[in-house]
């Protein structure tokens, strides 16, 4: 099998906007609504503004998928606030064929999103897979799904991001 590094991955990637532009009417509607969930503690913005690094962040996931649309926008957000991230997106085949094993998950358990936050080298700094780590700590998943989908624990994300961008 031919490989990809993690910047020529980023290379290949595309735009938010056409990973967006490629689904249905009703998956593209969803982005608005939660891009206008995302509400940021101004210190959280302003921790995002004085980031004077760059920053790029490869995602592996698709906009049929509802945590995608959930997760990347924040990304899209984040990108919003800061011009030097940079935000990348290749499709969940091209993720589980060549991000997996850069990444040593089994390609059967690996998730959408994936994304990669990556420094102005693409040397990676951490990942998010999926679901913020609150979500994936919860028992029963069931219970908050719906909360969970109208973007009640979108700041989890966020933190989980926080995190990652805190170690670079």
């Amino acid at each position: 099998m031919t490989e990809m590094s993690l910047k020529e991955l980023f290379d290949v990637g595309v735009s938010f906007e056409s990973a967006v532009g490629q689904g249905t009417k009703n998956e593209r509607s969803r982005i608005p609504k939660n891009y206008s969930r995302i509400n940021l503690e101004e210190n959280t913005i302003e921790f995002l503004k004085n980031i004077d690094f760059e920053v790029n962040f490869l995602v592996s996931g698709e906009i049929w998928c509802p945590d995608f649309q959930i997760n990347v926008s924040i990304l899209k957000k984040f990108c919003d606030i800061n011009s030097n991230f940079n935000l990348s997106i290749i499709t969940m085949a091209r993720g589980k064929k060549y991000l997996s094993s850069i990444l040593n998950i089994d390609k059967e358990n690996f998730k959408g999103p994936t994304v990669c936050v990556l420094d102005k080298n693409f040397k990676l700094k951490g990942i998010f897979e999926e679901r913020p780590t609150y979500i994936k700590s919860v028992k029963d998943f069931e219970s908050i799904k719906l909360d969970y989908y109208k973007g009640q624990y979108i700041l989890d994300t966020v933190n989980d991001f926080i995190k990652i961008l805190n170690t670079i």
